[in-house]
């Protein structure tokens, strides 16, 4: 029989596994390579820039766009604060006078039909605080003339437009009241047609603003068309600028 070659020197097994000789280098695990490794340090704010890479400078296509809008923009806000607001517009102050003729009548002292109510000028006065002018003045052409014409104004502060303007109307006896066009002076006015004690035929208009208040009276014997028009030529004629 065949000699068998002498064995070589007998190597010790591994106890960790007996199939792998003691000397053997095992494959490395995923619990190895996690312990090797260590614990991961977490991130500080110098990592985190080094990782994201260096930032790239602005080149001057990209900071002169962002300078001219800062510069146009404070530019502007300088501009509107260098100009002060302009006053707001006031009326003109105004004053009352007393003309010679209204609508082609001229002044009257004939009486006034029995019975007509209206608001005297004491009346009307203390609705301005204090009364800077006044007027109170009949035209027409005599007791049997075919129109009388009678205006109460009063100019100074009038405190309450629209109260005053309701009690001017208050005395006629006027079952519809219609607001109507005030004219150039601005305010509002306010028309309606009644009957006299004697069966006349009347239209009074009032108007109020915060520096005149006043009321107009149209009388006749017979019915009147629309008088909004006179009206509007009486405030005219009664109502002048100062200065």
């Amino acid at each position: 029989m065949p000699k068998r070659p002498p064995a070589g020197p007998h190597r010790p097994l591994d106890l960790a596994d007996p199939r792998r000789p003691a000397g053997a280098r095992r494959p490395l695990g995923l619990a190895d390579v996690r312990h090797q490794a260590g614990a991961r340090r977490p991130l500080g704010p110098l990592d985190r820039r080094h990782q994201a890479g260096p930032r790239r400078p602005l080149g001057l296509a990209g900071v002169l766009p962002a300078v001219v809008a800062a510069v146009l923009v404070s530019g502007c806000a300088v501009a509107d604060a260098g100009q002060p607001a302009g006053p707001a517009p006031t009326a003109a102050a105004r004053t009352l006078r007393t003309p010679d003729t209204l609508l082609g009548l001229p002044r009257s002292g004939a009486p006034l039909p029995a019975g007509l109510p209206r608001f005297r000028l004491n009346e009307l006065a203390r609705e301005a605080t204090p009364a800077t002018s006044t007027v109170e003045r009949t035209y027409g052409r005599g007791r049997n003339g075919p129109e009388t014409i009678i205006v109460s104004a009063v100019s100074g502060r009038i405190t309450d437009p629209q109260a005053t303007l309701a009690r001017l109307l208050k005395p006629y006896r006027i079952p519809k009241v219609r607001t109507v066009e005030f004219g150039r002076f601005g305010g509002e006015a306010r028309c309606g047609r009644g009957r006299t004690a004697d069966e006349g035929h009347l239209t009074a208009c009032a108007w109020a603003d915060p520096e005149i208040a006043g009321v107009v009276v149209f009388l006749t014997a017979t019915k009147q068309p629309d008088r909004k028009e006179d009206f509007l030529t009486v405030r005219d004629e009664l109502e002048q600028p100062t200065g």
